[in-house]
């Protein structure tokens, strides 16, 4: 009976770490900023800490970002990862947003699911009218936000810490990219996309940016599988011996 117990237990806790999602531990932060203007750090709400929206307006640009629904917050996916959906901005020649790019940036901390080399997943997808978007995606095993070693929204985050970066021009796009190191255990995210309106015209941007724990390969599966098939068998084996 002890052994039966033992072998349940052995499956369901390795099939349990393959399934369960990630907390974290402090609230989701935005921040926003163009040339010399910041918003003031948007940090997670009480009830909701893995979620932070802005509406208004920067250094001339018209911008929504998180407007109370999942899919429009900067959430923590359900296993692993920071889903930005549904940013807009828009500039209408008006303040600084023709000469001076808007930056949105996005950090959590408290993940604790292990990721190996290139399990990060960044995902970009949008509509770009003139000018142009680059979006990039942080780790750091320091665990802070944006990268900082002071803990606050100041992006220190570099190439040392990059998973994927791209820039796309004028049109309907959409781009991904696998990054990450060897395996870590305990670390931060952070997403930043920086809208640029190029000096011309009237620019607007409705963008979707993700970066989340790449799905594993089918021989990567296939090799679990048979792992947990393989200490059922030793399991039972040893159980039988013991009968005999």
């Amino acid at each position: 009976m002890v052994m039966r117990y033992f072998r349940i237990g052995l499956i369901a806790s390795v099939a349990g770490a393959m399934c369960v999602g990630t907390a974290f531990a402090g609230p989701i932060e935005m921040f926003l900023t163009s040339g010399g203007e910041t918003s003031a750090v948007l940090i997670g709400n009480t009830g909701d800490p893995s979620s932070v929206s802005f509406t208004g307006t920067l250094n001339g640009w018209t911008i929504t970002a998180g407007t109370g629904g999942t899919s429009y917050s900067p959430d923590l996916n359900s296993l692993i990862g920071i889903d930005l959906g549904g940013y807009t901005a828009t500039c209408v020649g008006v303040g600084g947003c023709s000469n001076d790019p808007l930056t949105i940036a996005v950090s959590a901390t408290g993940f604790t699911q292990p990721i190996d080399t290139n399990g990060f997943l960044l995902e970009f997808s949008g509509n770009v009218h003139g000018g142009q978007v680059t979006t990039s995606a942080y780790w750091d095993t320091a665990d802070t936000y944006f990268c900082n070693s002071d803990n606050d929204a100041s992006n220190d985050c570099g190439s040392s810490d990059l998973i994927g970066s791209t820039t796309l021009g004028n049109g309907s796009r959409s781009w991904s990219a696998l990054g990450g190191p060897d395996t870590i255990r305990s670390y931060s995210l952070t997403i930043v996309d920086t809208f640029s309106a190029g000096g011309g015209g009237d620019p607007s941007y409705s963008v979707d940016t993700t970066v989340t724990q790449a799905v594993p390969e089918p021989a990567t599966l296939a090799l679990f599988g048979a792992g947990l098939l393989g200490c059922a068998f030793a399991v039972n084996r040893r159980r039988r011996a013991r009968q005999s």
